[in-house]
């Protein structure tokens, strides 16, 4: 049996950063203290980290010899040797059906969605992620599904803003890490995408998140449900994450792993806490 760590490390647990988003109805809705929208959504968010996972060892697979040229992706188990690609595609099909399971005891329509996410994303690994920008839209499509997900696990009601929100966010965090690619001269990104293009285009979609944010924020629906407009006294951590992520992607490179930069570089995660805060305030206190 392989060792446990680099089977750990084929699943990227962290990753799942990334599935923050299935929760972000329930947030929204006001519905965080409910105990059976809160339980349908972890279980919701729970499924998606596992089918997260299943989709991670199964492109690895793909992508053996290709990693294996990148100065980063080369540590990854399968690339360096650690496990055998028949091992990464058993846990692919197992993470797979646990993720359905787990599904199954929120409703069948995470079910349904947990099923879109996993072929679309298998689809992607096998061959459409060799197609420029409908590569970018598959993987943005997910963050969607992660909106729709959280909906349903929590049984709360979605706003079109939320799903243009997330997609058009996802847009940019996946486009920001082909910048990464492009600067890095990754073998394969380069003749696929136009650094020049692809830079026009993160500054159009980091307008494009703001403006929905803002609208999303002021929306009529939205200040009657809440009682309030409170909800654009956010809008400058928005700011500030968009700004300090674009200047990270454009200037220093930096786009290869969202993750990553939410999470270490100080001003990302100031933003990103701040903005938590400030809505929790907004919405319970």
């Amino acid at each position: 049996m392989p060792a446990l760590k680099p089977l750990l490390e084929l699943a990227r647990p962290g990753q799942w950063i990334k599935n923050g988003f299935v929760l972000l109805p329930l947030f929204f809705a006001h519905a965080l203290l409910d105990a059976a929208a809160l339980r349908g959504a972890l279980l919701a968010t729970f499924a998606f980290c596992l089918a997260a996972s299943a989709v991670y060892a199964f492109n690895d697979t793909r992508d053996v010899a290709r990693d294996r040229l990148h100065p980063d992706k080369r540590n990854r188990p399968l690339a360096r040797g650690a496990i055998s690609v028949a091992c990464a595609l058993w846990m692919s099909v197992l993470l797979a059906v646990l993720a359905m399971i787990v599904a199954a005891l929120a409703n069948l329509h995470v079910v349904a969605v947990i099923a879109i996410y996993l072929a679309s994303q298998f689809a992607y690994s096998i061959s459409l992620k060799h197609i420029p920008f409908v590569d970018v839209l598959l993987v943005a499509s997910g963050f969607g599904l992660r909106i729709l997900a959280g909906g349903f696990g929590a049984q709360v009601p979605l706003t079109g803003w939320i799903l243009v929100m997330a997609v058009l966010l996802a847009l940019m965090l996946v486009l920001g890490k082909r910048h990464g690619d492009l600067v890095h001269d990754v073998q394969g990104r380069a003749a696929l995408y136009d650094r020049r293009t692809v830079e026009r285009i993160l500054l159009v979609l980091a307008a494009s998140v703001l403006g929905a944010y803002l609208l999303y924020s002021l929306s009529p629906d939205v200040m009657a449900r809440h009682g309030h407009a409170a909800l654009v006294y956010s809008s400058p951590w928005v700011v500030l994450g968009i700004a300090r992520y674009l200047f990270l992607v454009l200037k220093r490179g930096a786009g290869g792993d969202p993750s990553r930069l939410a999470t270490r570089d100080p001003l990302m995660l100031l933003a990103s806490i701040g903005w938590l805060a400030t809505l929790g305030f907004i919405l319970y206190g």
